[in-house]
């Protein structure tokens, strides 16, 4: 009895030490910021259950909705958010360091850069003022508004200027510079930030931190988002599709249609009517497969089209869900798992259906039936031949019942004759 108290008590004190240990998010910007990257944030940055957030950020830019997405997404989390150029030797150039100003902590790696963040259209940098005032404005007011430089800040867009750890810690625009995640808590830890929610000291002695990096779904709208990529992807789609129509029956232009939407979404297309076009087309793909057997093509593109719509509608629901993270990575592994299952089964009809294919006699032996009909010469009637009926029309008479041979093919009817026994 005096063991089973002593563990009950040894449990609740572990238990009580381990919610008392400070959760800290960290999540990864690397490479180029894209919708995918902002859903991420999005995503993660609603999560109570920690006492900060620290994003850690290598980056030479990236499309300018994607970044102000994830600027408001910070701006309104109550938990506090510190951002870190990370790691040595990182970046985070242009779009990368407006999240970085937006962030209510501050700091860089060693041999890090900051800066240079005048908009860039069509690989041409903005000169407009409208555009060039409001970027320029945007930067100065999150420096602001987190007690930072904002004049350096805005020379940041309007002069290109950048900036190392040393000098942007002198300028006022980071608050430390940290070698790797643990010494920065270390420098924010007793910090006080302001938040959405009011003042909040940083408490990150011995914090736990928890790494969370992309979904399935974020990680391919990423992919898709990237310039390269989407033009490829619309390129070669348009391309395939010109060829597909001008010769039907090989795939071409079903494959040159997903091509061209997965670039549309890539582009900014909403991702739930994509999704829900993906999936649309892969069903009635897949049924048109089942009805027409074929080789495959059409029943593979209808399987990739269904899975992709479902990975994009499954990891980004059209309204708001309370379900948790867990809850949606099982979805979209069932989601993979099923296609895998079918994609096996497609597979396997394909072999059958080409070593059925192989084992029918080749060469110039005639293939050999039945009449069902009489047919005189030049007339057209039914002959039964490789068990199907098929509509012939006789180089010579003959009889109902009689052994016939096909002797070749005209306008796809038949051209027979009566087989003779030797």
């Amino acid at each position: 009895m005096k063991i089973a108290i002593l563990l009950v008590v040894f449990s609740a004190l572990l238990l009580s030490s381990y919610s008392e240990t400070p959760q800290v998010l960290l999540l990864t910007i690397d490479g180029y910021i894209s919708s995918g990257t902002a859903m991420y944030i999005e995503r993660m940055l609603t999560s109570p259950r920690y006492v900060a957030v620290v994003i850690t950020i290598n980056t030479l830019g990236g499309s300018a909705d994607a970044m102000l997405r994830i600027v408001e997404a910070i701006e309104r989390s109550p938990t506090p958010v510190i951002g870190f150029v990370y790691p040595v030797g990182g970046k985070a150039l242009s779009a990368g360091t407006y999240i970085l100003m937006s962030t209510h902590f501050a700091a860089m790696a060693p041999e890090t850069l900051i800066g240079s963040a005048q908009p860039v259209a069509g690989g041409e940098p903005v000169t407009e003022s409208k555009v060039l005032n409001f970027f320029a404005e945007k930067m100065g007011t999150l420096a602001e508004s987190r007690g930072r430089n904002r004049e350096e800040a805005v020379k940041i867009v309007l002069e290109n200027k950048n900036f190392n750890p040393s000098s942007a810690l002198e300028a006022g625009l980071i608050e430390a510079v940290a070698s790797d995640v643990e010494e920065l808590l270390s420098l924010a830890d007793g910090r006080t930030v302001r938040t959405v929610a009011g003042e909040k000291t940083l408490s990150l002695r011995n914090a736990a931190l928890t790494r969370e990096m992309p979904g399935i779904t974020e990680s391919l709208v990423s992919a898709l988002s990237d310039p390269i990529v989407s033009s490829i992807l619309l390129s070669l789609g348009i391309l395939l599709l010109l060829i597909g129509l001008s010769t039907p029956g090989w795939g071409g232009e079903i494959v040159g249609g997903l091509m061209i939407v997965l670039g549309l979404v890539g582009q900014g297309l909403n991702i739930n009517w994509a999704g829900a076009f993906l999936v649309v087309l892969g069903a009635v793909l897949l049924l048109y497969e089942l009805l027409s057997p074929g080789f495959g093509v059409v029943g593979f593109s209808g399987l990739i089209s269904l899975t992709v719509g479902m990975i994009l509608i499954g990891g980004y629901p059209p309204a708001p869900a309370l379900v948790s993270p867990e809850w949606t990575g099982t979805l979209l592994m069932t989601v993979i798992s099923t296609s895998m299952f079918i994609a096996a089964f497609l597979g396997f009809l394909i072999y059958k259906a080409v070593k059925a294919q192989r084992r029918r006699p080749m060469g110039p032996e005639p293939k050999v039936g039945r009449a069902v009909e009489t047919i005189e010469t030049g007339k057209i009637g039914y002959v039964f031949v490789e068990g199907e009926y098929c509509r012939a029309k006789a180089v010579k008479p003959v009889k109902e019942n009689e052994r016939i041979k096909v002797v070749g093919k005209e306008n796809g009817v038949l051209l027979v004759e009566p087989l003779e026994v030797t």
